[in-house]
């Protein structure tokens, strides 16, 4: 039987590979599915450092799993792992949409980064993931655009020196002639309507489309 390509399920590989110390079958089961994992990952437009980092934990999760996992031959294995895979990686992308909420604030420099989180008004079958993500990442860009439009220059340009730059709060007033007081002031009224106006375009997001998300619980 081919198992290079994840395509043919070997049932007594994986009645194996729920021993971990089996090496063999457990170096035969990764060089089968990682190629596949992988390529499920990458099209919820995860890449770099992001997508090995999600391969990793699905790894280690999977890992758990196939130590009860009952195969069932009227069911493809690949079709069950293609669903495994599909929920960690809601749960990540989840996750990584709640920190965009709570870290917008300290990071708008990497914001789009934590924007790359699945779309709840689209679906893997009638959206492409490269859409999803020009979605996403506008989305980000709108929310600094927002907030700057909303506050003087000055007070925008202190909290970006501080927040993306990374200067000291004193460096800060030192370079734009603002009183250190106003300055921390400012950093921290602009980390507030961030984070506002981000919570209030995902909410609009969701009341919108909908949670088009169920997490499976395999």
């Amino acid at each position: 039987m081919n198992q290079k390509d994840g395509s043919t399920t070997n049932p007594s590989l994986l009645k194996r590979v729920a021993e971990w110390a089996d090496h063999p079958a457990w170096c035969d089961f990764c060089t089968s599915y990682d190629p596949l994992i992988h390529s499920w990952c990458r099209g919820y437009g995860l890449d770099g450092s992001a997508l090995e980092d999600l391969c990793q934990e699905i790894w280690i999760k999977l890992a758990d799993r196939m130590r009860t996992y009952q195969y069932d031959p009227g069911r493809t294995f690949r079709g069950w792992l293609r669903k495994f895979c599909h929920s960690r990686t809601v749960d990540l992308l989840r996750k990584r949409r709640a920190e965009f909420v709570r870290f917008l604030a300290d990071q708008p420099a990497h914001a789009l980064e934590l924007l790359l989180a699945f779309d709840p008004t689209g679906s893997e079958e009638d959206e492409q993931p490269e859409s999803r993500c020009s979605l996403l990442l506008r989305q980000a860009k709108q929310v600094q655009h927002a907030v700057e439009q909303g506050v003087e220059p000055r007070t925008w340009q202190a909290f970006w020196r501080i927040a993306v730059d990374g200067c000291s709060i004193r460096e800060t007033a030192d370079d734009i002639g603002m009183s250190y007081a106003a300055v921390f002031a400012a950093h921290k009224r602009v980390g507030r309507m961030l984070r506002a106006e981000g919570r209030r375009r995902l909410a609009q997001r969701y009341s919108e489309g909908g949670d088009a998300i169920s997490s499976d619980n395999s």
